[in-house]
């Protein structure tokens, strides 16, 4: 990897997190938690899910602040000056990812900052939506990648 190769770059830290999140999610899938009070009580399945969600989060990053503009350059697209929003909906049209689930993804990770003590079934709606997100990111990484042919 050059350090003057920005794709390199942001696709070397993609695929870390892609990696682990994807262990995480097998590891979910193997033996998930039915409610909050049944997630709590197993402190191996909260790691799971703790490594899972900081995963996802993580994968968010690494493609929004660096997959994408690193994707547009590659493409000689003159995204210098373009809000992020633009840069999506480019990204949009050239088949890599969709902006509706993207955004959704961004509103799913907002409400995880948010802990509702008292409404246990909203948090763990919370959590279900985080984990079938973190699946989808995954898979678009994936395709993503594919694209690229790298």
């Amino acid at each position: 990897m050059s350090v003057k190769d920005p794709l390199a770059t942001a696709l070397w830290e993609a695929d870390r997190h892609h990696a682990t999140l994807v262990l995480a999610l097998q590891d979910w899938y193997a033996a998930p938690a039915a409610n909050l009070a049944d997630l709590e009580a197993k402190p191996e399945t909260l790691r799971v899910l703790d490594q899972l969600l900081f995963r996802f989060t993580k994968l968010q990053d690494a493609l929004g602040m660096r997959l994408v503009p690193a994707t547009l350059d590659m493409l000689s697209e003159p995204f210098e000056q373009w809000p992020m929003i633009d840069r999506l909906n480019r990204l949009e049209k050239l088949g890599y990812i969709d902006v509706e689930s993207w955004l959704r993804w961004r509103e799913i990770r907002n409400r995880l900052a948010h802990e509702y003590p008292d409404h246990p079934e909203t948090r763990f709606a919370a959590i279900e939506a985080s984990i079938t997100a973190a699946s989808d990111l995954a898979a678009v990484y994936r395709a993503w990648r594919t694209q690229l042919g790298r």
